[in-house]
């Protein structure tokens, strides 16, 4: 790890070798992601993506590597959301973005860029959210949408887009709500619908698809809120939830319960 770390530093302007130490990274982290973050991979990366926007597998696995990084593993939570607040310091959220706007037709690194968008932002204390913020006032989530319009039939890019949202929507807060109405006006709605219709088989699209709906179309009563409500009710959105319940029943499985769950408590949200 301590030597693909430093191979990166010392030559993090040869494009051939960003790409493979960033790969190489991605695999070497998740062995010890505290230690990976500890090396310094957060910010050796996040240079190798700014130094070589243009060269698409150097995002993709630049992304790929914060991802793991960030992943909650045997550790605390806090631990986690420390290694998230370093990525973010870091600049990942950006170098994400960036990724993303220089390869909309990537449809792996789009994958990969939603998923470390959604871990970064992870985390419901106030750092976490304040990640969020960062990430929504930086576009992530107009940009999340964009790649769902752009790639309906990948359901890894479908499953993440949908994560993100949910961890991008996320805070009851003025704040939050504020970004669940972003949301909505970027069509997020629209495209997690579309996303359900289009992989009913696939149960974690399904799963990620009613949690990314119930907080894009957020709690409370205010107008904007109630509105969100109704526009998902009138573009389907009870129905494909019922959908989504009875093709994925709850016995079978950790991620057919959250279908369960999920589908539940949009169900009790929408109006009929």
């Amino acid at each position: 790890l301590a030597e693909a770390v430093a191979a990166l530093r010392a030559h993090v302007a040869v494009a051939r070798v960003a790409e493979v130490a960033c790969s190489r990274l991605s695999f070497l982290c998740q062995a010890s992601r505290q230690a990976a973050a500890e090396a310094g991979v957060f910010e050796v990366v996040t240079e190798a993506m700014r130094a070589h926007p243009q060269v698409v597998h150097v995002q993709e696995h630049g992304c790929r590597a914060l991802v793991n990084v960030c992943m909650e593993d045997t550790d605390s939570p806090a631990v986690a959301w420390a290694r998230m607040q370093r990525a973010a310091q870091a600049g990942a959220i950006e170098a994400a973005l960036n990724a993303m706007r220089a390869h909309p037709q990537a449809g792996s690194l789009q994958r990969w860029a939603c998923w470390a968008l959604a871990k970064v932002c992870d985390g419901d204390d106030a750092a976490g959210l304040a990640r969020s913020q960062r990430a929504a006032e930086a576009g992530a989530i107009e940009a999340v949408v964009d790649a769902m319009r752009a790639h309906p039939q990948d359901e890894d890019v479908q499953m993440e887009s949908c994560g993100a949202l949910t961890r991008l929507c996320g805070g009851g807060d003025a704040a939050g709500q504020a970004r669940s109405q972003r949301a909505a006006e970027a069509g997020a709605i629209e495209e997690v619908l579309v996303a359900m219709r289009a992989h009913p088989q696939v149960v974690l699209v399904q799963a990620k698809g009613g949690e990314a709906l119930l907080n894009v179309c957020g709690g409370g009563a205010s107008a904007a809120a109630r509105a969100r409500r109704r526009r998902a009710t009138q573009a389907g959105g009870r129905v494909a939830v019922a959908a989504a319940m009875q093709a994925h029943p709850g016995e079978g499985g950790v991620f057919c319960q959250e279908v369960q769950r999920h589908g539940q408590l949009v169900l009790d949200a929408l109006p009929e």
